[in-house]
């Protein structure tokens, strides 16, 4: 990565740090308060303990005006204790509203990254790996809570405490305080010949990181499928190759220097002591400094370094920070589905027609139509079904219905009105889909069905269950409707799974069907039953019927058969079965035989 990048990509993640923290400043303004408190009563109390000290060694050093009968010792010691006490309250109090703000920015962040995330289009979710977008968003979650409330806010009150520490010890002891000034930035210099390695590391080890945990969410997503083909020892040498050989590799040149920085800074402290000891030794003997001012002058020194310290221990902290929330900010900133165009047509209801006129689409500039120059019209309440062997552009065909893209050519019409026109929730929510199989949530019965249609109540649920008929299989469960289906669903069968999308089809109550042959994986019987609850959802609403098998569309009002992205034959099942070598005829005779 070129030294520009690098430093962009570093007053960039300061940026976006700036730019969440926005939000909270009153409560940041009530930390600085308690900050500058606690600061103020750490710079003091070497001054005071160092005055104490002499008071000790020699009494009559001390004075102090007004005092009266009071000895000046006692009155340096009650002062030291107010002002102790007076930081020791302020730092509880800032550790208390720290800890709240780092819930709060952690909690917050998660919830406006993950809820942009599901507002970015379909195409964005079909090019990147959950895994990988979780990952992402988590480490930066992580880091940005710990930068913000772990170094920037913890860092506050001590260098506040060193310009105070430096105004005290530059007047007692130039010549100490150069020594302390010079130590200070021989470390900076070390710190920022070293900072560019540990950011070309960094942004690479949390790339690699994302990387590992999108591929271990593929394997727990298709854990069946792995133990199906016995590749269990097979995945954990891939996953040895992504988090050990590269991720954790990494991870080990990242801290290799790290450490080596770890250990220059100490060293840098260790010598600038020995320095400070052996110059006061002299100073104290030749008289121009005093015991309780040498003590003083040791106290400010671990003062001064004391935020160096806690810079060196969280170092990493901040650089694999600044990666790790400048790749987040790089999914959470993509530009989101645009819901409500200008100008948009403001409808309170859809009949369900559907015209399509000239529609050509591709995913993406360059690349091969999926779809050319589809025109079609389904009236209101009619059933079209999309025939065609895979990868002709039937799935496609149907997302551009809901509006998860945008025609690359050509309209596409509700009831006369662009798509492109519409706000996009309202017309989802005139849209129905009832997939081949429905994947759940892990939650109950209920709220399954419920999903969609969240205003719906316990009797409206239920009624749609019956007309789908799977409030019998429902009533069998120990909690009923409130019985957990568990996660995608996994302790339902794939014909209950069914019926419920059925029902959650039923409760939205929609103009426009969509059925992804959701009988194709079911048993001749469960088909029967789903084949009943999908004619009475069918009735009075438009349907498109993604065929995979043709025995289930021969009652449909239309067949549209797909070729290569054209409509090359439409008509009724009856119309195609008679066109010597048409498309559906060979298809047909394929699946089913002719007799």
């Amino acid at each position: 990565m070129p030294k520009k990048a690098q430093k962009t990509n570093i007053w960039r993640g300061w940026s976006i740090i700036l730019k969440y923290l926005k939000p909270y400043r009153a409560p940041l303004t009530l930390i600085g308060v308690f900050s500058l408190v606690d600061a103020g009563a750490n710079a003091l109390t070497p001054l005071l303990a160092g005055r104490i000290f002499d008071g000790l060694v020699t009494p009559y050093s001390l004075s102090v005006p007004f005092a009266g009968a009071f000895p000046a010792a006692l009155v340096f010691i009650a002062t030291w204790f107010v002002i102790r006490a007076l930081g020791d309250v302020a730092g509880w109090q800032k550790s208390v509203r720290q800890e709240r703000f780092g819930g709060d920015i952690h909690a917050d962040y998660l919830v406006a990254a993950f809820s942009r995330v599901l507002e970015l289009p379909l195409s964005f979710h079909k090019s990147f790996r959950v895994g990988e977008v979780i990952s992402r968003i988590q480490r930066g979650s992580d880091r940005l809570e710990q930068i913000a409330n772990r170094v920037l806010i913890d860092l506050l009150p001590d260098f506040l405490s060193i310009i105070i520490a430096f105004a005290i010890i530059f007047p007692i002891q130039p010549r100490l305080a150069i020594v302390v000034a010079a130590a200070m930035g021989l470390y900076f210099i070390l710190l920022l010949r070293t900072a560019p390695g540990l950011s070309v590391i960094s942004y690479k080890m949390n790339r690699a990181y994302s990387n590992a945990f999108g591929y271990s969410s593929d394997i727990l997503l298709n854990t069946q499928s792995v133990k199906q083909a016995t590749a269990e020892s097979y995945e954990r040498r891939q996953l040895f190759r992504f988090f050990n050989l590269r991720a954790a590799r990494l991870w080990s040149d990242y801290m290799k220097i790290w450490q080596g920085l770890s250990f220059y800074q100490r060293a840098i402290i260790t010598v600038m002591q020995l320095g400070i000891f052996a110059y006061s030794y002299y100073l104290v003997r030749a008289g121009a400094l005093t015991p309780g001012e040498l003590v003083a002058f040791n106290g400010y020194a671990a003062i001064v370094f004391r935020p160096l310290a806690i810079i060196a221990n969280n170092w990493d902290v901040v650089q694999n920070g600044l990666a790790a929330i400048d790749r987040a900010e790089k999914i959470i900133e993509r530009a989101p589905e645009l819901y409500t165009p200008e100008n948009a047509s403001i409808l309170k209801s859809i009949r369900g027609d559907v015209e399509f006129r000239s529609v050509s689409f591709a995913y993406g500039k360059n690349r091969r139509m999926v779809l050319q120059d589809v025109a079609f019209n389904a009236k209101a309440g009619q059933s079209v079904a999309l025939v065609g062997e895979s990868g002709v552009g039937k799935s496609t065909l149907v997302d551009l219905v809901s509006g998860f893209y945008r025609p690359s050519k050509g309209k596409i019409l509700i009831d006369g009105h662009d798509v492109s026109r519409l706000d996009l929730k309202f017309l989802r929510s005139q849209i129905a889909v009832v997939p081949q199989e429905l994947l759940l949530f892990n939650d109950t019965v209920k709220a399954n069905i419920r999903y969609g249609s969240f205003g719906a109540s316990d009797p409206a649920i239920m009624t749609a269950a019956k007309r789908a008929h799977a409030d019998d299989f429902i009533q069998k469960f120990p909690k009923k409707y409130n019985q957990l289906v568990g996660e995608r669903g996994i302790k339902l069968s794939v014909g209950q799974k069914q019926r419920l999308a059925i029902a959650r089809a039923i409760l939205r109550d929609p103009r426009i069907l969509i059925l992804d042959e959701p009988t194709s994986a079911l048993d001749a019987r469960s088909e029967a039953v789903i084949q009943e609850s999908l004619r009475e959802l069918m009735q009075g609403r438009t349907t498109f019927i993604i065929a995979h098998r043709l025995s289930t569309v021969r009652r449909a009002d239309a067949i549209l058969v797909l070729d290569k992205g054209r409509i090359v034959e439409r008509g009724r099942h009856e119309e195609l079965i008679k066109i010597p070598n048409g498309v559906y005829r060979k298809l047909y005779e394929l699946q089913i035989g002719l007799k």
